[in-house]
């Protein structure tokens, strides 16, 4: 299956586990919590990554949140 990954086109093996987006995530080694995810152009929500398929063609962004910051 062929992904276009924050602008990179990646090929994965098909397994059953990385067709949904909680599987794609960890096989990328994602942390679930630091991440923002939008597919194909919409946000998706954590609690529905379990059951959301994701399919050859699509287009991921993945934000990782970042802290830090300086105090001034």
């Amino acid at each position: 299956m062929k992904l276009k990954i924050n602008g990179e086109i990646k090929a994965i093996d098909n397994s059953n586990e990385e067709s949904l987006l909680e599987g794609l995530l960890e096989h990328f080694g994602y942390k679930p919590q630091l991440v923002v995810v939008e597919l194909n152009g919409e946000i998706i929500n954590p609690k529905v990554w379990k059951s959301t398929k994701i399919k050859s063609g699509d287009c991921l962004e993945i934000v990782t949140i970042v802290g830090g910051g300086s105090y001034s």
